[in-house]
């Protein structure tokens, strides 16, 4: 039972140390719950944001339309064209794949099957084309993905005629780049903002516990007199840092669902009524608990530890 007395001392020394200076305690726990309310609200925006765009279809697709006046014969060279294009860029995935003019019809009316004007259009009345579907890999790289569009821009008949108008092409690779490109900026802020505030939520839990060390700082040396070791005398110092980081990570999970559930949720739904039909969904806040909990506490045990054992080496000499 000596482990379990030693654990008991330890974490009624730290918890005094809090409630000696609370209020650096606070301004250590209010910094750190910042650090990590930014953090989460970055995180949850991007996979948000992430998960809408997997909800949307054939974005990784491109179609191209074969004018309505080729003949069999000038599809099939078309379509040779794109196998060859297949063959050299490794961002496409499978083959071209053909689709008729019957399935697009087929595709359009079951996707507006609730509309009564879609039962106008049947196989005498189709006003849609023959067309190649072209699929890029869903994580490629954007520049790759982009060569694809000037590749089939540059194909060309037999008779050297341009095959398709770059109007014949369709493709949500821009509708990547920007979405990637938001990704991106986000992240970056995200980290210079967490950066910023990690170093200074260090810099507070260490003046709290270098506060804690000098008030101590009688009782410290005569510990060191009685034969106390390193780890004795610094332990407590420890569990004070450590305290502070993982209540700050669990107010950083309460405030998170509440910023979660009532600030962006009420963004996205003024979205979803301003753009009607928008469809734009927020994901359940159980399901980033597990990572939002892993991280907070992994970033509050780290800046509790670093600033604890920077504060010791400085003040304790030992």
């Amino acid at each position: 039972m000596r482990w379990f007395r030693s654990f008991v001392y330890n974490l009624k020394q730290g918890c005094k140390g809090i409630f000696r200076n609370s209020i650096m305690s606070t301004a250590s726990v209010l910094v750190l719950l910042s650090c990590m309310i930014i953090v989460g609200t970055f995180y949850l925006v991007i996979a948000n944001i992430e998960e809408n765009f997997s909800r949307v279809d054939n974005l990784n697709v491109i179609e191209v339309r074969i004018p309505a006046t080729y003949s069999d014969g000038q599809i099939e060279e078309i379509g040779n064209a794109l196998s060859e294009i297949y063959k050299e860029l490794t961002v496409l995935e499978g083959e071209p794949v053909f689709v008729s003019k019957e399935e697009h019809l087929r595709r359009f009316k079951e996707q507006y099957k609730d509309q009564e004007w879609s039962s106008f259009f049947d196989e005498t009345l189709n006003p849609l084309r023959h067309s190649y579907e072209l699929t890029f890999s869903s994580d490629a790289d954007i520049s790759e993905a982009a060569k694809i569009i000037p590749r089939i821009e540059a194909i060309k008949l037999s008779d050297g005629n341009l095959a398709v108008q770059s109007s014949d092409i369709s493709s949500s690779i821009k509708l990547y780049e920007n979405v990637a490109g938001i990704k991106k900026t986000l992240m970056a802020v995200g980290l210079w903002l967490m950066g910023i505030l990690l170093i200074i939520s260090l810099f507070v839990i260490m003046n709290t516990i270098k506060l804690g060390v000098f008030a101590r700082r009688n009782e410290v040396m005569f510990m060191r007199y009685c034969g106390a070791t390193k780890a004795f005398i610094r332990t407590p110092f420890l569990v004070e840092g450590v305290i502070i980081g993982l209540f700050s990570a669990a107010l950083a999970l309460g405030a998170e669902f509440l910023l979660y559930r009532y600030v962006l949720s009420g963004v996205v739904s003024s979205m979803t009524t301003a753009v009607s039909g928008s469809g734009i969904i927020l994901s359940p806040y159980a399901e980033h608990l597990p990572l939002l909990g892993a991280v907070f506490c992994a970033i509050g045990l780290f800046a509790g530890l670093i600033s604890g054992s920077i504060s010791l080496k400085k003040y304790l000499k030992v």
